[in-house]
């Protein structure tokens, strides 16, 4: 390996820069515009004002001298904008951004190259790098509007919603298993208003909302997983939705902010009618139903009386309002405002004395303990509500960008100490205007300027002001990395598999509660249907080795659209799946888990940070070998072609989406002809700082 190790240390990458340039503009009737030049495509020239306005003219209309320069003049910018209103939206975001850049007395980045942008949007929109042949397609393309077009595409694939639905699961801490239930029916639900285009308010506003069992209605998940622990639930929603850094006031006033003890438990009473700890507490040992399976089972053993109490159990996860608000002051409240075990009426917080002039505060008048919950998710959600939109818009940025305009984006209780409170203030206008539609925000953040520019090198501190000259560059995330790694084994097959657990979880474990005569019966069946399925129905115990993937691909065994059963593909031990589509989240040795796939026990908790096992890892992991193997795609394709030059381009593209250089080709060819294989220099290219990387 002597020579893989030296083409290691050889590997490198250009850019191509391009200059924001304006000139004065005339049309046949003398009259004039400062623009810079966009492009001609389809007979029409597109010019785009100072003020972002884009114009659409026939190539004709412009002087003879203007029609001679748009003719030969290379086209400056983002190219052709494929919406002309979205252009100036994002144009207006641009200005914000080069102010704050000028008033820090700093340059934007140049523009990323074509192949820098392809990677980028590709990791950032779906969460993997293209294939081989979408990169080349995209390079190909002599279209002045291809950037964004690619855009859109990219916003319309199911690579979209798996890529979200990573993100909202370490963000709202989704897991297979919490609170000795499973949650497969809420991971679905989620996926199923993604993939409806559900805004995101509504989505926020069923969860808040729901009601009902588990497995019915897979939007209680939100409450449950906290269940009995209403407080702490409070504690995450307003940090999680509304940037409000409350964590402290739930023992005593904050110290460091503006909130008090006493304005935590006003907020936390508007879910002091909500009952989450479940049905007559059916799970415990000494319930009637518990009591009368115990007697229908006492022959059996104990691992299958267990296994009888976790059906209980999942039945009995439940979410319903009672006419009873009994949240009260803790023994240990010490302030002269009120004394410990008060009741507290439920009032909404303030960040603003003229917040009480909006229409959120003065809609909110309901009395009736069963309506509380409704009335604090109606102002929640609502569009004026000072931080909701502020802080989805907050978080939607620091996807694009690396960093918030406010950090951390759980804490925006002042916006004006944002690093740029004008473009803060506007992204959160942006996000109303376009009615809380996430995949319309991002369509147009992906469409400016700023996001399009070169990644800022240099090494960002936690706290420094950043200014946006260009996103920053930082690693890829756990998800990324692993949908890259199944990208290059399987190709576009990556999206084909989807599984459906919590619909097959729901069917086998539903029972009826409530008839203790025939429930030890239905919990027979039940668990039957689970054995049937795979599902191993919640034993707590670990599955390994060939035991456990043949286990996986039972659970994860899908219909397609005909009703043909289909599996993910497994190589190497692995099953090639999604990240969204396996296990929540991983087990701890696997891929995700060493790359920094959150645990989902705290919020927002994932890690990007390097350590020596992903070191290693990558060097000699189960990922590596399923790569370097024959049967991986990306070196499959490679070996087809007819010589080295053409074998070590096509592996480059696929794994950085661009060609290489003519010192990396020698190199590379250089170390094949000394003894190295195709799958030697995936794994050379595998193991580069490109490779982990977002540019």
């Amino acid at each position: 390996m002597k020579a893989t190790a030296c083409l290691f240390f050889a590997l490198f990458a250009g850019s191509i820069v391009a200059e924001e340039v304006f000139r004065t503009w005339t049309d046949t009737q003398g009259r004039k515009v400062e623009a810079t030049f966009r492009g001609v495509e389809g007979g029409n020239v597109f010019l785009q004002a100072k003020n972002g306005y884009v114009y659409r003219l026939p190539l004709e209309r412009l002087s003879a001298e203007d029609q001679k320069v748009a003719a030969t003049l290379k086209p400056e910018g983002l190219g052709i904008p494929a919406d002309p209103n979205l252009a100036q939206a994002a144009a207006k975001i641009d200005m914000l951004v080069n102010a704050g850049l000028t008033k820090a007395n700093q340059k934007p980045n140049p523009l990323a190259s074509d192949e820098q942008f392809c990677r980028r949007v590709y990791l950032d929109i779906v969460g993997r790098i293209p294939t081989r042949e979408e990169a080349l397609a995209f390079m190909n393309d002599t279209s002045l509007s291809k950037r964004a077009k690619l855009v859109d595409k990219l916003l319309n694939s199911p690579g979209y919603n798996s890529h979200l639905f990573n993100y909202l699961a370490d963000m709202m801490r989704m897991a297979d298993v919490a609170n000795k239930g499973r949650f497969y029916t809420y991971q679905e639900w989620l996926k199923g208003e993604l993939n409806k285009g559900t805004t995101w308010d509504k989505i926020v506003y069923q969860m808040i909302t729901a009601d009902g069992r588990l497995l019915d209605n897979g939007a209680t998940g939100y409450l449950l997983r906290d269940a009995g622990m209403r407080l702490d639930n409070l504690s995450l929603t307003l940090s999680t939705f509304l940037g409000a850094n409350v964590a402290c006031a739930q023992c005593h006033d904050h110290p460091f902010a503006d909130w008090t003890q006493m304005q935590f438990y006003q907020m936390a009473s508007f879910m002091g009618a909500t009952d989450t700890i479940g049905y007559r507490n059916a799970g415990s040992q000494k319930s009637p139903e518990m009591m009368a399976i115990r007697q229908a089972l006492k022959d059996e053993d104990r691992k299958f009386q267990q296994q009888a109490r976790n059906v209980i159990r999942a039945n009995a996860m439940a979410v319903h309002d009672t006419s009873n608000n009994d949240l009260v002051l803790p023994d240990d409240y010490k302030y002269k405002d009120a004394k410990p075990g008060d009741k507290v009426q439920p009032k909404l917080v303030t960040w603003d004395k003229r917040d009480t002039y909006l229409r959120s505060y003065q809609d909110t008048k309901t009395k009736e303990p069963e309506a509380l919950r409704k009335e604090f998710a109606e102002w929640l959600t609502a569009p004026d509500n000072p931080r909701f939109a502020m802080t989805i818009a907050n978080r939607m940025w620091k996807r694009a960008f690396g960093v918030g305009v406010k950090e951390p984006v759980t804490d925006i209780d002042d916006p004006e100490t944002s690093v740029n409170p004008p473009l803060l203030h506007h992204l959160t206008a942006e996000m109303v205007r376009l009615k809380f539609d996430l995949k319309a925000f991002m369509r147009l953040v992906y469409n400016t300027q700023a996001y399009q520019r070169e990644a800022t090198s240099f090494e960002f501190e936690a706290g420094t002001p950043y200014n946006f000259p260009g996103p920053i560059l930082r690693r890829v995330t756990a998800e990324q990395a692993w949908d890259s790694c199944v990208t290059l084994a399987v190709g576009d097959k990556v999206d084909g598999f989807t599984n459906h657990r919590g619909e097959k979880y729901a069917s086998a474990m539903n029972i009826d509660i409530s008839n203790p005569e025939t429930i030890a019966d239905q919990v027979r069946g039940a668990l039957m249907a689970v054995r049937q399925a795979g599902t191993a129905a919640g034993n707590g115990k670990k599955v390994k080795g060939k035991k456990k993937a043949a286990m996986m691909r039972r659970m994860e065994e899908s219909d397609d659209e005909e009703g043909v059963a289909t599996r993910p593909p497994t190589l190497g031990g692995l099953v090639l799946a999604r990240a969204s589509e396996l296990p929540q989240p991983e087990r701890d040795q696997h891929f995700l888990r060493q790359f920094g796939q959150s645990d989902r026990q705290i919020a927002d908790s994932s890690s990007d940070e390097g350590n020596i096992p992903q070191v290693l890892m990558l060097m000699n992991g189960d990922a590596q070998r399923v790569i370097g193997s024959s049967q991986s795609l990306a070196v499959q394709s490679a070996s087809t072609l007819a010589n080295p030059e053409e074998q070590i381009e096509a592996l480059y593209v696929s794994f950085f989406t661009r060609k290489p250089s003519a010192e990396e080709v020698a190199a590379a060819k250089e170390a094949i002809t000394g003894g190295v294989t195709l799958s030697d220099l995936a794994w050379v290219l595998f193991n580069t700082r490109e490779f982990v990387f977002v540019e």
